[in-house]
């Protein structure tokens, strides 16, 4: 590796999960974009820094450039992985094409905006009767009684998974992407040894677990097929094979944490927002406004993922840096949502932005957002059952935010909606 000696770096780690519990650092990200936007991120915990790419056009860059910036070593931890640690691991989002795009089209039918034109009205049926059962019912804790209840009972209907096992999927999307926060501390954790830990998805037992209910279904769709995700992938063949145990369980995993997590959390950020900025829900409700128009500025403002990470393949220039082989490189989408050069105002919350190229999904390259239409269908349907009944949003209490490095999650958030 060469030297990062003399490199610009960040002023603070951005790897430290505490360091997001109150949100982004705003402050840091405009001078990198501004200043330094591919930034060293020295380490002192054991782990090797990263390069930080905090400017829009580098982020890109980076997404489609997948021969130079691979995938293959790990995605979303900040951490350094072995080979056979992250070969265990590896889900669709570690893996680059030609692997990747094959992978992807297995499930990809059932994730169009065709494929998901048929949930609509089950979706909108759902959060109209959630909305009508606390609209005008005083204080409610929106996380639980509303933004969870939401992606998880359609992810259900999409992969086909019972609804009266909504509480175990919570539960272990919880463990999964909540590890760094000690109100999701699992007691089940310490029955393992780091080093078995590093040989789980997502380093956490509660993978385990999923996983016992991941081969379940597929046992049961083998004999009883269906309509449904899980159907696709046991039916599927890659390469002339069907798929091994490990990259159909991982798989299984992926979907159950990426189809939960981005959207509840976009929902409750989105939810927060339209508090925060009543004149903008007043417009909103006045009409004039596109529903979507709206959807992809509650996205962009929630960046419910922070970063996904590559790996540099061959020394290779960025920006003003030299990157060395073996680098990691962490592209920071919540830093390029807010990108001076392709967003006016870029920290006002305006419900009625006409040009928003938002990174919300990704941008750029083959591991754009496999679930984006199911995502975008959700908030959609969510603000537009809404305005239907609710003339004044207020937050009423806590507003409490995951500690984590890589999700912008909200674990807690008091409102009162207000009718007509």
């Amino acid at each position: 590796m060469t030297t990062t000696l003399n490199a610009p770096e960040t002023r603070i780690d951005l790897s430290d999960a505490g360091l997001w519990q109150d949100g982004p650092p705003r402050a840091e990200f405009a001078r990198l974009r501004a200043e330094t936007p591919v930034a060293w991120n020295p380490r002192h915990d054991g782990h090797r820094g990263f390069w930080a790419v905090t400017r829009y056009d580098d982020i890109v860059e980076v997404s489609k450039d997948t021969e130079t910036f691979s995938s293959r070593n790990g995605v979303i931890s900040l951490d350094d992985f072995d080979d056979a640690q992250n070969d265990k691991r590896r889900t669709l989002l570690e893996m680059d094409p030609p692997q990747h795009g094959k992978m992807r089209m297995l499930t990809l039918p059932g994730f169009t905006r065709r494929g998901v034109g048929g949930l609509e009205e089950d979706v909108r049926s759902r959060v109209a009767a959630l909305l009508d059962q606390i609209t005008d019912a005083g204080s409610f804790e929106a996380v639980e009684t509303l933004t969870k209840q939401v992606p998880i009972i359609t992810l259900c209907s999409l992969l086909g998974i019972p609804t009266e096992r909504t509480a175990d999927l919570i539960r272990w999307s919880d463990m999964l992407i909540g590890s760094d926060d000690p109100d999701f501390v699992d007691p089940i954790v310490e029955q393992y040894s780091e080093q078995e830990r590093r040989m789980m998805p997502f380093g956490h037992p509660a993978a385990l677990q999923a996983f016992e209910m991941g081969r379940a279904l597929a046992a049961d769709r083998r004999a009883n097929p269906r309509s449904d995700v899980i159907t696709m992938l046991v039916q599927a063949q890659v390469d002339g094979r069907p798929l091994t145990e490990d990259e159909f369980l991982n798989y299984f995993l992926m979907l159950v944490v990426a189809g939960n997590e981005t959207t509840r959390h976009t929902m409750s950020h989105g939810l927060r927002a339209l508090a925060d900025h009543p004149a903008e829900w007043d417009r909103f409700r006045a009409g004039g406004i596109k529903s979507q128009t709206a959807t992809d500025e509650i996205l962009r403002w929630a960046s419910p993922v922070h970063f996904v990470r590559r790996i540099a393949t061959r020394e290779t220039r960025l920006g003003e840096v030299t990157i060395a082989k073996g680098d990691k490189v962490a592209m920071y989408f919540t830093s390029g949502n807010r990108d001076e050069a392709y967003f006016e105002a870029p920290d006002r919350f305006d419900i009625g932005r006409e040009k928003n190229p938002h990174m919300a999904f990704g941008k750029g390259g083959p591991h754009f957002c496999l679930g984006n239409y199911v995502a975008q269908l959700q908030v959609r349907v969510l603000i537009e059952e809404l305005a239907k009944r609710v003339a004044r949003i207020e937050t009423t209490g806590r507003v409490d935010l995951l500690r984590s490095n890589h999700i912008h999650g909200v674990k807690a958030l008091d409102l009162a909606f207000h009718s007509a």
